[in-house]
């Protein structure tokens, strides 16, 4: 089952690599990602696959980061407390307007590539994607923090 499981997620344009690991209470899929246009689709497309092919079978769906030291950097030192913050007070234009300051002046302060940011919410879960030249950094983060 998990052979077929991981031959479909790796048809996925996005996928670039997959590891299944079964558990005795659930099996962890670690997905590492290409360059991704929108988290929240891709994510969406993978965990249905995951739980088609594992029919009812628990499940936990971890992405792999390759991400660089600075955007490592700028989530731990920055981005994660406004997220947060986010989630936990509702204001989440504010959180908008904090991510494009940041994705702004470190675009303007740079000689490289400007950092994107993109964040997308819907029911469940905030899909955080940071991209800087080759590099880049994907977080689900559940909206019941």
């Amino acid at each position: 089952m998990t052979k077929t499981l991981e031959k479909e997620l790796l048809q996925n344009k996005y996928v670039s690599n997959i590891q299944v690991k079964e558990e005795k209470e659930k099996i962890i899929v670690y997905v590492t990602f290409k360059d991704v246009d929108n988290l929240m689709e891709v994510y969406i497309t993978i965990h249905g696959i995951m739980d088609r092919q594992l029919k009812g079978r628990p499940f936990e769906l971890e992405i792999v980061n390759q991400a660089n030291k600075m955007i490592s950097d700028l989530y731990n030192n920055e981005i994660q407390f406004i997220i947060y913050e986010a989630l936990q007070t509702g204001k989440f234009t504010e959180m908008k307007t904090r991510l494009d300051e940041i994705q702004y002046a470190k675009a303007k302060n740079t000689i490289l590539e400007p950092v994107e940011i993109k964040v997308f919410i819907d029911l469940d879960n905030l899909y955080l994607q940071i991209k800087l030249n080759e590099s880049s950094f994907y977080k689900v983060i559940s909206r019941e923090v």
